[in-house]
């Protein structure tokens, strides 16, 4: 199936951070996109730093001018009928705006036609009406490269110790009143520093002077600019591109007097509210918010506020006011159109296009698979064994679209590299033995019986959309090959036993033993792997824990290999997680306890040597670099040390997660990428949805 969608190109550096990142200028941190131009907006001056404008991506739209603003239907109703402002009031002006012309994948967007509703399951989870609508600092195409979304600029000073926001002049919050920088020093000051939010924990925020963990200090320098400052360099890779810094604003006019006087800490901003907590709660309560403590009422109105009818966001989509379809918990849950949402397409549409998403839950398995067939449901995730008989059944009135894994390929095996058994250790050091275990089976036959074919051979590399993709990689040591396998493996030392399986030069028995966690279905996998194993001389064993007591065994490095491993090797990239690249923690089994050497300084596990321990340079290379291209140049270095070496090796690509879409759906993506980064079906970019008529 995989082989039917649009083939990305390998990410190569020069393009990996160049729109809308902090790459290209070592003092230059803003881009927007906001007028549709094809060129560059002139380098200016200020008075910290050096801003480069430019927009997202090259475009033949002509800059949007006021005057073209469109709205939809609905909404010009309520302008006649003189309840609601015109749009040209309502939204920022050309210079402010921001124009939507291309999903996150780079495909340009179609204009839409208004109206309608995209109907959505309902999960009911805090976050499941946060992935449709939710708007963040920066967003993220799926090649990594990142822009302003709320904020309209950024940029630094030359020491990275001082960031300025810039905001879009103009900007309302749903209920019609200004965003301004009065909102982001409300947030910081009343509901964040002091843990109101309950995410006081946010690292972009924080730095270690001495041995105290401090908050940066945020100054409001006019309506629509901030500065943080920090008294040490924070670099972007700490602060901007931070995957826990979404958001830094609250509806100060909405919340003021929902702030208890037990959470104020001074500011230089606002006075301590004076109230107590059963007046907050009251005051919540008039507002339709009924929480039990304050500490609930912070973190659902001030965290999860998306979650809570009435209160002003800048979404794309707000909750209902209307009882039974006002909670994430109803039957029927409905966000509509934000009236003052700040993005238009490239023809001066203000967007989103629907009217309304509807969040509809179902009550027994299978039934969102009944619902979709007879177009109650617009889109539905499916498992791989679902996918054929659906498109079967509904043929051109459906698509297929991914959201590709960021793991390196599906049923890894990783072996311990710091086994206490010198014959063991020594062994899988060799990258002849690790080639060997790769070539010795038919990936072929392996897809037929553990996916039926749907998920295609490949190696443990870079999932194709992903950073660093690479078609080489992805297909090296595939050939299946079991006599050249079984050379290599006596280019190893081991000898041929009277049994037919491979002993060590010494004479002991050699035995892969692999071990799998239950749940994993991994173990699963065992006996398709082990017959090719056999095939090619190699005894194997299978060991199942529990994941706890599996969890045990790896972290006192008392393991032999692994099928499945619970850390698995990939990931978006660094900016994501770093853990699963470098042995850096006691987290991924390939590295085992060379992670335990770093993460405590030295004091237990084994010293890295070779490439093992060029990773751990290039890593601390990487957290002093502050230049972000210079930063995704050390990535692909990191990535070249996993090709050469293939620690870990996979047996088919990474098993991805399917959509099937309504074709009635326009400017759905096909391929997107899966990760907490880019913040999950975020990506989808729901605003700018609509139904074909």
């Amino acid at each position: 199936m995989r082989k039917s969608f649009k083939k990305f190109a390998a990410v190569a550096l020069s393009a990996m951070m160049c729109v809308g990142s902090l790459a290209g200028c070592s003092k230059s941190a803003a881009t927007d996109q906001t007028t549709g131009s094809t060129t560059a907006a002139p380098t200016t001056e200020t008075t910290q730093a050096q801003t480069t404008e430019t927009t997202q991506a090259p475009t033949e739209t002509e800059p949007v001018d006021v005057a073209t603003y469109s709205e939809a239907p609905m909404l010009a109703e309520q302008v006649k009928a003189g309840t609601l402002k015109a749009v040209d009031e309502r939204i920022p002006d050309k210079d402010n705006i921001y124009v939507d012309t291309q999903d996150a994948a780079g495909t340009p967007l179609t204009i839409g036609n208004y109206g309608g509703t995209i109907n959505i399951l309902n999960g009911g989870g805090s976050w499941d009406l946060a992935r449709p609508s939710l708007e963040s600092i920066i967003r993220y195409n799926t090649d990594g490269t990142y822009y302003p979304n709320v904020i309209k600029s950024y940029e630094h000073n030359d020491d990275y110790t001082v960031w300025t926001f810039r905001l879009r002049e103009g900007m309302k919050w749903s209920d019609g009143e200004d965003f301004t920088a009065d909102d982001i020093t409300f947030w910081y000051y009343m509901c964040h520093v002091n843990n109101f939010d309950s995410k006081a924990s946010w690292a972009a925020l924080k730095e270690t002077v001495g041995e105290e963990e401090v908050f940066a200090k945020l100054t409001k320098v006019d309506d629509y600019t901030v500065t943080w400052t920090f008294q040490n360099p924070k670099f972007p890779a700490d602060f901007i591109e931070n995957g826990d810094f979404k958001w830094c604003w609250a509806p100060e006019h909405y919340l003021n007097d929902l702030i208890p006087s037990s959470y104020y800490v001074e500011n230089e901003y606002y006075a301590d509210t004076g109230l107590s907590d059963e007046q907050v709660l009251a005051n919540a309560m008039a507002k339709g918010i009924d929480q039990a403590t304050v500490k609930d009422l912070g973190k659902q109105a001030t965290y999860y506020f998306w979650n809570i009818s009435g209160i002003p966001t800048l979404n794309a989509f707000v909750l209902s006011t209307n009882p039974g379809n006002s909670d994430r918990s109803d039957d029927l849950c409905i966000m509509e159109r934000n009236p003052y949402f700040w993005k238009v397409d490239a023809a001066g549409n203000q967007l989103p296009y629907v009217d309304a998403l509807h969040f509809i839950k179902t009550s027994e398995d299978g039934q969102d698979q009944l619902m979709f067939r007879s177009g109650e449901l617009d889109f539905i995730e499916v498992a791989m064994h679902d996918i054929n008989s659906i498109l079967t059944d509904l043929g051109d009135k459906v698509k297929l679209c991914e959201f590709a894994s960021t793991n390196w390929g599906s049923y890894q095996i990783t072996f311990n590299y710091t086994n206490t058994d010198k014959n063991y250790a020594d062994l899988f050091a060799n990258k002849d033995f690790r080639k060997a275990i790769s070539i010795c089976v038919d990936r072929e036959k392996v897809s037929g019986l553990l996916s039926d074919g749907f998920l295609e051979p490949g190696q443990c590399a870079p999932s194709e959309g992903n950073i660093g993709y690479d078609p080489e990689w992805e297909t090296k040591w595939t050939e299946y090959d079991v006599e050249e396998a079984k050379k290599l493996l006596e280019g190893c030392g081991l000898k041929m036993g009277s049994d037919g399986f491979y002993d060590f030069a010494d004479g002991s028995d050699f035995i892969l033993t692999l071990y799998t966690y239950t749940d994993s279905g991994a173990s699963d996998a065992f006996p398709v792997l082990e017959q090719y194993f056999n095939a090619a001389g190699i005894k194997c064993a299978t060991k199942d824990l529990e994941v706890s007591a599996f969890d045990t065994e790896i972290d006192n490095n008392n393991w032999c290999a692994v099928l499945g491993p619970h850390t698995e090797i990939g990931g978006l990239s660094l900016k994501s997680r770093v853990a699963p690249f470098v042995p850096i923690q006691q987290a991924a089994e390939w590295y085992g306890d060379y992670g335990t050497y770093y993460a405590t300084g030295g004091a237990q596990g084994v010293a890295p040597t070779g490439d093992m321990a060029k990773l751990v340079e290039l890593y601390e290379q990487w957290k002093a670099t502050p230049v972000t291209e210079e930063r995704d140049a050390i990535t692909l270095d990191i990535y070249k040390i996993h090709k050469e070496n293939m620690w870990t090796i996979a047996y088919l690509k990474a098993e991805s997660s399917y959509s099937i879409v309504s074709t009635n759906i326009g400017n759905y993506p096909e391929l997107l990428v899966h990760d907490d980064l880019y913040q999950y079906g975020n990506m989808i970019h729901y605003w700018s949805l609509y139904k074909a008529q």
